[in-house]
């Protein structure tokens, strides 16, 4: 594989990992502080990416940047994509909270809920998602 394949093949990852998540180009590109114009440029295989670049994109997407990089990587993990509910991306950008942080407080929301409840619960609004933050903040990863 060329250097143009190689590029056009990691780009089509970032685009299926960022689909996956249901995020757009724009959120991607915020939270992985590049352009969106360039993150565009890169999921299409126009732009080349330097590791840095690549480095942000893959914390952007809460994966390793192997994951970007080795195909086999992405199919095993493929099962592991986890799907934001839009009240907590909404609750997270007020918060200005990571990726991380925010994928730390949607796990810890789903076990206390198994741990109390065998029934579906209701997805929370944006208010419970903010509050349930303060009450857990201390015990998030920093980022």
């Amino acid at each position: 594989m060329d250097n143009e394949e190689q590029r056009a093949e990691v780009g089509r990852r970032i685009k299926r990992l960022r689909q996956a998540q249901n995020l757009t180009v724009h959120d991607l590109a915020k939270r992985s502080t590049i352009s969106g114009g360039y993150l565009s440029e890169v999921e299409r295989g126009l732009s080349a990416v330097s590791i840095d670049k690549l480095k942000q994109i893959a914390d952007g997407l809460g994966v390793g940047v192997d994951a970007l990089l080795d195909d086999s990587q992405e199919k095993s993990q493929g099962h592991n994509v986890v799907q934001i509910p839009a009240s907590l991306s909404s609750a997270a950008e007020q918060l200005n909270l990571s990726y991380r942080a925010t994928l730390a407080l949607y796990q810890g929301k789903k076990s206390l809920l198994a741990k109390r409840s065998n029934s579906e619960q209701a997805e929370w609004d944006v208010n419970e998602w903010v509050k349930f933050y303060k009450q857990v903040k201390d015990y998030l990863p920093d980022c």
